[in-house]
């Protein structure tokens, strides 16, 4: 398909000005030849903002935001925008759909701003805007596999405030035609006790969640003669969308159905005595 040119803008939320210090809140997107302005917002994952801007009344971050998603709708309608597709603008495509954009993403007081504007290509303007959405907002690119590492600082971090961290260190294991490494293993005399794996299982489809639970589960399976018999592994799991929870409840429900311990990798004392 013919790929078109697109602009867009990163929205921010800027409470104060003097430190300059922002967060990236959602973006902004037009196609002018394709008849397509349109934007995504952050309206769920809130924490982040609340916890950063902690200066700020948590009611006050939910107004501004909400009271920007409903003119940033009143601008796409403007644009000639309508339910999930959009129709012809009323005006010359390019002058509108421009006027409106600039007009938008131009930089005034308030803790609303917007990045400078940048280009791409794209043959699907809606999908180039949920890429950069889930890649400047949503921080996809860091990806599960950074999170599960995030996961395991946590826990070493934990251990060493808590003393019990002296006697586990990471230990591969292997059948002879498999094997895997596990980020904690305790090791008494030379023989290991305990292993604990934490998994991170908040990927952005269920699928992607069920796979990585089946993944550790077929390993822990099939090492199970080389693994000592206390394996816990710690679960973090997606905090929005209701497929991705009965998903990760499935996953840990696999895991606890072939009597592996599970643990919440955000609950301090369930660690520690899942350890001790």
């Amino acid at each position: 398909m013919k790929k078109h040119a697109v602009s867009y803008a990163i929205i921010r939320f800027q409470p104060h000005v003097e430190t300059e210090e922002f967060a990236n809140i959602g973006i902004v997107l037009v196609a002018p030849r394709m008849s397509f302005l349109d934007f995504q917002i952050e309206d769920r994952r809130l924490g982040r903002l609340t916890s950063f801007f902690d200066t700020v009344e948590a009611t006050t971050t939910r107004g501004v935001l909400k009271s920007y998603h409903v003119e940033l709708k009143r601008i796409r309608d403007l644009a000639g925008h309508i339910g999930n597709g959009q129709k012809r603008f009323e005006f010359e495509l390019s002058d509108n759909a421009e006027h409106l954009f600039h007009a938008l993403t131009k930089n005034r007081e308030g803790m609303i701003r917007f990045s400078e504007v940048r280009f791409a290509m794209t043959d699907n303007p809606k999908a180039k805007l949920d890429d950069l959405f889930n890649y400047y907002v949503r921080r996809n690119f860091a990806g599960a596999v950074y999170r599960e590492g995030l996961l395991e600082k946590q826990v070493r971090a934990l251990f060493k405030l808590r003393d019990i961290g002296r006697n586990f260190k990471p230990m591969a294991f292997s059948d002879g035609l498999y094997s895997a490494k596990f980020p904690f293993v305790e090791v008494v005399e030379n023989k290991p006790l305990k292993v604990l794996k934490p998994i991170y299982l908040g990927q952005d489809e269920p699928t992607r969640i069920l796979d990585h639970g089946n993944k550790w589960l077929f390993t822990i399976q099939r090492l199970k003669e080389k693994l000592p018999p206390d394996v816990v592994v710690a679960v973090e799991g997606p905090n929005d969308s209701a497929k991705r929870k009965q998903a990760f409840r499935e996953a840990v429900d696999l895991f606890r159905a072939n009597d592996i311990k599970v643990v919440d990798a955000q609950n301090e004392s369930e660690l520690i005595d899942a350890m001790e």
